[in-house]
């Protein structure tokens, strides 16, 4: 029996700029509504995100040579402009992340178009109604800012995937760079893409001059916007590093994580022992406090940081990594909503449990019911949209494999599904819904290469 999709060849015929009107009005109308409807301005200036605003005012007196170097300056430079046009007034910060929100939208049906030709509305509707999306960007927080040029960025790889002109390419490193000035999340991302250029370029049987043109000019192009802070650092600190909360992160909850999701014990013993090994260690080095370099002091905890995970050995921090990997794709989006998070439940990390499993059973079992419910329906949308994507990516595998005609290129599709990696393994046993966000638009793209959304499929 065939099926014809005209329902979906319709949608794809109906027009670029009517397309995008339809998904940046759609995408505003809900974002705005969950402002309006669920948003307080003292929800905004909790954890992370009172840091930032703090971060924002200290940079608006300071600049950027005053400012700590425990963060990257782009959101906090982001926030100090838009404070001096609105005032410190938070709900217009999130009012302009709203409309960045929307714009993004667009950009993942733009994507789509390039990868597909087609789905360009498809996918800008399942964008402005992706759940991680309206919370985050609603939140003053990097994760917004940093997906919309994430997405530029990612637009521009597929036009150099597709074309191969080097416009594309030197423009998607330039957004790539300013995407790692928001969230240094991005940072390794850079060397990583510049090595699997060169193997392409080598796979091409491009000149060895064109091939190191190539890699200056990308340098060049990285410099052009990161070398500023790396040279501050070098002058001031004394150090090449980008950020200095480095080693803060890794012995205060990279280490404690892999610890309790290896099932040597909980979270909390994760964290004494962290203390315990790093007082150790100084008294050792005859080190009474850390170094007053923010650097050095980084630098420090990364050494005992790596000493640990190393005594935990391998196969631990493969559990937890993995466990890191499957809480973080199905972690309901909708739990880190302000009116979800009031609700009667204990903290993620203060739960104690001596694996992901136990951990997850005592927190599910202290929970209230209506914030229980929620987190079902919300983990079963997670979970579905999640195996969704697995299902369709191993269905273009199989039919590239078989050399059959494919909706999406093996190029694509290997640079794409290389970027999900990154983005979990960048991340780890660290979890939270967040972490997923730069992921979910290519889980969006793999999702509608399904055969399913295929104008010419049969079934």
């Amino acid at each position: 029996m065939t099926v014809n999709n005209s329902i979906f060849q319709k949608i794809d015929n109906i027009g670029l700029a009517k397309a995008c009107l339809i998904i940046v009005i759609m995408a505003m109308i809900v974002r705005f509504s969950y402002i309006f409807f669920f948003i307080q301005e003292e929800y905004l200036l909790l954890e992370d995100q009172k840091v930032y605003i703090n971060l924002a005012l200290e940079y608006s007196k300071t600049g950027f040579l005053g400012m700590t170097p425990e963060r990257a300056p782009g959101y906090p430079l982001f926030l100090s402009s838009l404070y001096s046009i609105f005032s410190e007034n938070q709900l217009y910060i999130i009012t302009v992340q709203a409309v960045i929100d929307s714009i993004s939208c667009i950009l993942i049906g733009l994507l789509a178009q390039a990868v597909f030709s087609r789905s360009l509305l498809i996918a800008g509707i399942m964008s402005a109604l992706n759940m991680n999306m309206i919370i985050l960007s609603a939140t003053i927080l990097t994760d917004t800012l940093f997906l919309f040029i994430f997405l530029i960025f990612l637009l521009l790889l597929v036009k150099y995937l597709q074309r191969e002109t080097w416009l594309w390419l030197f423009l998607s490193v330039l957004f790539l760079s300013v995407a790692t000035l928001v969230r240094p999340v991005a940072y390794y991302l850079l060397p990583i893409l510049l090595i699997g250029l060169v193997i392409w370029r080598i796979w091409q049987k491009d000149g060895i001059m064109r091939i190191i043109t190539m890699v200056a000019l990308y340098i060049f192009f990285v410099a052009l916007v990161l070398g500023g802070i790396h040279h501050r650092n070098y002058t001031k600190y004394n150090s090449t590093a980008f950020a200095s909360d480095t080693g803060k992160h890794l012995l205060g909850w990279v280490v404690p994580a892999t610890y309790q999701y290896s099932g040597k014990g909980t979270y909390q013993d994760g964290q004494l022992l962290a203390y315990k090994k790093l007082n150790l260690a100084q008294k050792r080095d005859n080190l009474p406090s850390l170094p007053s370099n923010e650097f050095d002091a980084s630098a420090y905890q990364i050494r005992v940081g790596k000493d640990i995970l190393s005594e935990l050995g391998f196969v631990s921090i493969i559990k937890a990594w993995s466990t890191g990997f499957a809480l973080n794709l199905l972690a309901p989006s909708v739990a880190y909503a302000p009116i979800v998070r009031a609700m009667e439940h204990p903290s993620f990390y203060a739960t104690r449990g001596n694996n992901g499993a136990d951990k997850l059973y005592n927190y599910i079992s202290s929970s209230g019911f209506f914030y229980l419910l929620i987190l079902t329906i919300g983990t079963s949308i997670s979970a579905l949209f999640f195996f969704a994507a697995i299902y369709a990516v191993v269905k273009v595998v199989l039919s590239i494999l078989r050399k059959e005609d494919s909706v999406i290129s093996p190029r694509i599709i290997i640079t794409l599904s290389l970027f999900v990696g990154y983005f979990l393994a960048i991340t780890g046993p660290i979890i939270g819904v967040k972490y997923r966000l730069p992921i979910e638009p290519i889980l969006t793209i793999f999702i509608l290469s399904s055969k399913w959304f295929n104008s010419d499929s049969n079934s």
